[in-house]
């Protein structure tokens, strides 16, 4: 019960009280009055009526009666007797005791006593007789009863007024006390408002300027700790000078990219060679040297920015290196060719000291492929490179592509193949069980397979064609129509977990439709968890929390995967409704010897926490890996280790 309640039900209690103890007051007063009033009028009858009868003759017995109801009969008395002095009874009329329109309680309650008054009846000198009269107790109760009645109405009125002020006064004064707790929920959530408006009241003011003091000490202390957690997360990431991936970090993502869910997509790794940066530091100094490195590494990320599962690194002082997944030798033709020419443009390319410093070789390994493999292929044509001298490029194709003749196709027939399939909805879901840490179900995070050329592959080898294509939308909807067709023909209550592209979220086209299916099928999207990539923070942040927190309105909720990837995004997840958030699988492979990912995750997991966000591991292969990941805070996972896909 709250303490405006509280107050309420207290002063209600106090003014029914009070007002109950007036009326008392009131009706009891108003009844000892009409008992006096009973007695008084009987007397005064009793004593004009006898000096009436006292002038007439001695036994007018008829003369008597007729005074005596004449009186009698206005109603006002119960009993008038005239007895003379022998105590015979000469004139008698009564009334019989009856109360009409007064309840019984009433009557047992307010016992009225009617006295009998005697007056003495003398004709001169001589004692004639005694008078008696009652008066009538009907018109007292009646008039006692209407008192009651209109007290009553007048006390209800009052205490529903006393009451409504009450809860007017209470809710103005006592909310500063409303807003205090929305304050401290906010600071459970890691939300740290100050109220601008202080109270009138001086104690309710102090507490206000108190709470507002340690909120801000709250937010300063936690984002001091989100910023160091961030920043030492960008030194273990990222290259010091140009900001891109540093080796270790490019070799841990791709590493993932080729092992995530299949083993069948391959993809093209491009190694690009700087020469003469040792003589052009001697004579230009360092400076020179530092600024031509960021120029190539902005040139690179220009230059891969349509495609956006690309991973560009800085492999060494002089190399760079650039994986693209599911890349064929065509495309990665026009690829290399392109990243090329945006390098050579630089002036120190086009120098003479610089025509023979670039060297760019990039090889395609589509199937099953390995890092190290495309590394050392990479490596053998680099060398070959720098025999020719010139600044130069080229591209080689390495591995089998045999048994996977979709890793062959044009970009024509990859845009055909996949529209048809997504128009047509012919799309195999598979789901994966995810767990918390205490080995419980969580959900179900649904995978998507196409047959393409008669072979199910998995999501892997066709999604980055899905984006470079920018068919996102129409795989996004055509998966959600499966899954929700399954979800309402399945008899269980599971919680399934779609994947969509960021750029679907985004878009006003798909958006708008997602949110009207959450709508339509209410039943549905309270077992549903929309998640994406956390590239979305980077993307689109405008109107990003808007359109979340629409979509959870109708039951569903939010998830964020792959989320470590990039850097920056702690501070955003304040402004989302975010359910989960999962660790990319690049942070968990190797984590039992891995420091720098075990602080990385450790943090994570205290500011998720502190958020009320779960915070999951992706991609966990192994109990090792599991047993480490919770000790280190995780709540829960995914992965072969936990449990296989399963289709639907």
């Amino acid at each position: 019960m709250t303490l405006l309640q509280q107050l309420v039900i207290s002063l209600t209690a106090l003014l029914f009280i009070l007002f109950g103890l007036s009326l008392f007051t009131t009706v009891n007063d108003a009844r000892n009055y009409l008992q006096a009033q009973l007695e008084s009028h009987a007397q005064d009858t009793a004593t004009s009526l006898g000096v009436a009868i006292a002038s007439t003759e001695t036994g007018d017995t008829a003369t008597i009666d007729a005074m005596v109801d004449a009186v009698f009969d206005r109603g006002y008395y119960q009993n008038i007797r005239f007895e003379d002095m022998a105590g015979n009874v000469r004139v008698n009329s009564e009334h019989p005791v009856t109360v009409e329109g007064v309840p019984d309680w009433f009557l047992a309650l307010t016992a009225l006593n009617a006295p009998e008054v005697a007056t003495e009846v003398n004709r001169g000198w001589v004692p004639a007789g005694k008078l008696y009269v009652t008066s009538h107790l009907g018109f007292a109760y009646q008039n006692l009863w209407q008192k009651a009645c209109n007290g009553a109405i007048l006390f209800a009125f009052a205490l529903l007024l006393a009451i409504i002020g009450l809860n007017i006064l209470l809710r103005i004064v006592l909310k500063p006390l409303k807003l205090l707790e929305n304050q401290a929920n906010a600071i459970c959530q890691r939300r740290f408002v100050v109220q601008r408006e202080l109270p009138v009241t001086k104690d309710l003011r102090q507490m206000v300027i108190a709470m507002n003091r340690m909120a801000g000490k709250l937010q300063k202390l936690f984002n001091e700790k989100v910023i160091l957690t961030e920043e030492l997360r960008h030194q273990s990431v990222k290259d010091a000078l140009t900001g891109i991936l540093n080796n270790r970090a490019f070799e841990g993502q791709v590493i993932s990219s080729l092992k995530n869910e299949g083993k069948d997509a391959g993809g093209s790794l491009m190694l690009i060679d700087i020469g003469g940066l040792d003589a052009l530091h001697r004579n230009k100094g360092h400076k020179t040297v530092d600024e031509l490195l960021i120029d190539i590494a902005k040139r690179l990320s220009e230059t891969v920015e349509p495609w956006p599962d690309a991973i560009i690194g800085r492999r060494s002082l002089s190399q760079f290196s650039v994986f693209l997944p599911s890349c064929g030798i065509e495309e990665n033709r026009r690829f290399a060719e392109g990243c090329f020419r945006a390098l050579a443009s630089l002036p120190y390319f086009v120098s003479a000291k610089g025509q023979e410093r670039l060297h760019l070789a990039s090889v395609t390994g589509m199937g099953e492929s390995h890092f190290e493999a495309l590394v050392r292929a990479s490596g053998e044509l680099l060398k070959n490179l720098h025999l020719q001298g010139h600044n130069n490029w080229q591209v080689e194709e390495v591995g089998d592509t045999k048994g996977h003749m979709y890793l062959s196709w044009s970009q024509v027939q990859w845009q055909d193949v996949l529209k048809g399939v997504f128009k047509r909805e012919q799309i195999d879901l598979f789901a994966q069980k995810g767990f918390d840490a205490d080995g419980r179900p969580l959900f179900r995070e649904v995978l998507a397979r196409l047959h393409l050329d008669n072979e199910l592959v998995s999501a892997q080898a066709f999604l980055p064609m899905v984006e470079r294509f920018e068919l996102h939308t129409a795989f996004d909807q055509a998966v959600v129509n499966c899954l929700v067709r399954y979800m309402k023909q399945s008899q269980n209550d599971e919680v399934f977990c779609v994947n969509l592209s960021p750029r679907s979220i985004m878009d006003n086209t798909f958006y708008p439709w997602l949110l009207d299916c959450l709508k339509s099928n209410t039943a549905v999207s309270q077992r549903l968890i929309l998640e994406t990539s956390e590239r979305i923070l980077h993307e689109s942040v405008s109107g990003l929390a808007e359109r979340i927190t629409a979509l959870t309105a109708n039951g569903c909720e939010f998830s964020l995967d792959h989320f470590g990837v990039t850097t920056q995004s702690l501070s955003d997840l304040d402004l989302l409704n975010i359910r989960y958030i999962k660790i990319d699988n690049s942070f968990v492979r190797g984590i039992t010897d891995n420091q720098g990912n075990q602080f990385y995750i450790r943090t994570l997991a205290m500011l998720a926490g502190s958020r009320d966000i779960t915070l999951l591991a992706q991609g966990v292969e192994n109990q090792a890996e599991w047993e480490k990941l919770t000790e280190l805070g995780v709540s829960g996972g995914q992965g072969y280790f936990l449990a296989r896909p399963e289709q639907l």
